[in-house]
């Protein structure tokens, strides 16, 4: 082993090796050393205003890029604030990687708070909840959250060591998790469905096999909107929460559920009626039937899924035209007077927003729309925070995606906008490719559903226009989400340029959201 390295020169070193070229960062004296052996290594590190940004950000790289996402944070309450975003990515199985720095080894003795700063007894249990490992072995903690099922790891390092000479690890190796997927031998019937989730988000060539082959519809969960391009034959065009879908899935005679854990929120809280006959294709074989039972579970990667599916018999396709299906939900709803506004909302932003771009949609009913109804267009198209449904998620998320390059759109409600807005100067800063769109209801505007009266959900009024035109960023305030919306959203996303949009609308939940599942 080399020993001629510094820690934080190793730290850079490991990254590169498994492809990193961008972190998201926040200095503090304990952890400056990583930037100069960041640029070192040709890691470019982009500046976040807050350390819960900085995980943001390296969740949404994360997701929009299929490659590891690394936030650097310091010593104390910099790695607490990583909580709530490094617990989004966890639930939704994102890999990124937090590396902290803990107080100077010299100064530390075990279990006793000693009262340097920034110290803690244990940094790094605050951890073990929401992350697959916490661990001072770099490539054990970036092994692991590239192995399947992806999640968030975090490792430390105390400070003194980023510049004291460092034995430099083996490459972590990655093995195959299934060499020799077995069989299905269950009968699916003559009308089988199959319905994805975020695990097959990257198998599109497999799923439109396994489509074509059996003749199936494919659901899609939110996590894996854009494994099949809008308008694609075989895919369904809405959630499983529209009743028609939902009929659709019933009159199937078996289901074959790939890369999903069928949670409660693609499910209405499992009353999704799966047919009888069912098989699950997973990575995690308990992940997979820890909701549904299922009549075999394969534990294999979804790239395996062609060689699965190709054994049994092909089906010519047994669905009606799945387009047609989908412009008859659109026309329903725009003909209940508290949807239309939304359904004209969608289409405009679908006719604005270039197919390229990478849409991040927050909890918010704009966001709720977004993340059921847009049509995407590419792989990881659409990205929605379903893992803990985490509130402020969007805007932060999104300027990791841009980072890539590639043109990003951030939905988020007016309150959702404020728990980040700092991160404006990072947008700025970096000039980075991202429309910002705020749908300002003045308030909490899912909060208000159905509790009209509910105190505490009403907002003082921002000017949004006035806050991003004090970072130096391009604002247009827009009334409704007419055809002056669309024209407006053209122009920003066409800018490749930082842009809001501050929007008064105020819409209605879908059926999407849990207020107005199924009773049964």
């Amino acid at each position: 082993m080399d020993t001629s390295a510094t820690g934080a020169q190793v730290i850079a070193a490991a990254l590169r090796a498994v492809d990193v070229d961008v972190a998201f960062g926040l200095p503090g004296v304990h952890n400056m050393a990583l930037w100069p052996a960041f640029k070192a290594a040709g890691i470019r590190i982009v500046g976040s205003r807050h350390e819960q940004g900085c995980a943001y950000a390296a969740d949404g790289y994360a997701r929009s890029t299929g490659r590891l996402g690394v936030a650097l944070v310091t010593t104390g309450p910099g790695a607490a604030n990583t909580l709530g975003a490094v617990g989004e990515a966890w639930a939704s199985k994102s890999p990124i990687l937090v590396i902290a720095t803990d107080i100077p080894s010299t100064q530390r003795t075990p279990d006793v708070y000693r009262g340097v700063l920034h110290e803690c007894t244990d940094q790094a249990s605050m951890f073990t909840a929401v992350t697959k490992a916490q661990t001072r072995e770099i490539n054990a903690a970036i092994h692991a959250a590239l192995t399947p099922p992806h999640g968030p790891t975090y490792f430390e390092i105390p400070t003194d060591l980023l510049r004291a000479p460092w034995a430099t690890p083996d490459a972590p190796r990655r093995e195959p998790v299934v060499d020799n997927p077995e069989r299905i031998d269950i009968a699916l019937g003559d009308r089988p469905i199959l319905i994805v989730g975020g695990g097959a988000k990257d198998a599109g060539r497999q799923i439109e096999f396994a489509a074509r082959h059996l003749g199936a519809p494919v659901v899609t969960t939110f996590s894996a909107r854009g494994v099949l391009p809008a308008g694609h034959p075989h895919l369904v065009p809405a959630p499983a929460h529209e009743p028609q879908v939902t009929s659709l899935i019933a009159r199937a005679t078996g289901a074959i559920v790939i890369g999903s854990d069928l949670d409660a929120m693609n499910t209405m809280a499992w009353r999704l009626p799966l047919p009888a006959r069912r098989v699950a294709i997973n990575i995690d074989a308990t992940d997979a039937a820890k909701n549904y039972t299922f009549d075999q579970v394969i534990a294999a990667d979804t790239q395996a899924v062609n060689e699965i599916v190709a054994q049994l018999p092909s089906n010519k396709p047994w669905f009606g035209h799945l387009a047609l299906l989908g412009r008859e939900i659109r026309e329903e709803l725009r003909q209940d007077s508290n949807s239309a506004e939304s359904i004209e909302f969608l289409e405009h932003t679908e006719s604005a927003l270039p197919a390229k771009s990478v849409v991040f949609a927050d909890m918010c009913i704009a966001g709720y729309w977004m993340a059921g109804h847009y049509a995407v267009a590419e792989p990881r198209g659409l990205h929605y925070p379903m893992g803990w449904g985490t509130l402020g998620w969007a805007f932060p998320a999104a300027i990791g995606a841009a980072t890539s390059g590639r043109p990003a759109a951030a939905f988020v409600g007016d309150g959702g906008m404020l728990f980040a807005i700092g991160e404006l100067a990072t947008v700025a800063q970096e000039q980075l490719p991202i429309t910002i769109i705020v749908i300002d209801d003045g308030g909490y505007g899912m909060l208000r559903f159905p509790h009209e009266e509910l105190d505490g959900c009403e907002l003082q009024p921002v000017d949004f226009v006035k806050v991003a035109e004090g970072f130096g960023i391009d604002a247009t305030l827009i009334s409704g989400v007419g055809s002056d919306y669309q024209h407006a959203l053209t122009q920003a996303a066409s800018r490749n340029a930082p842009s809001l949009l501050h929007v008064k609308a105020a819409l209605y939940p879908p059926r999407t959201t849990s207020p107005r599942w199924p009773t049964k």
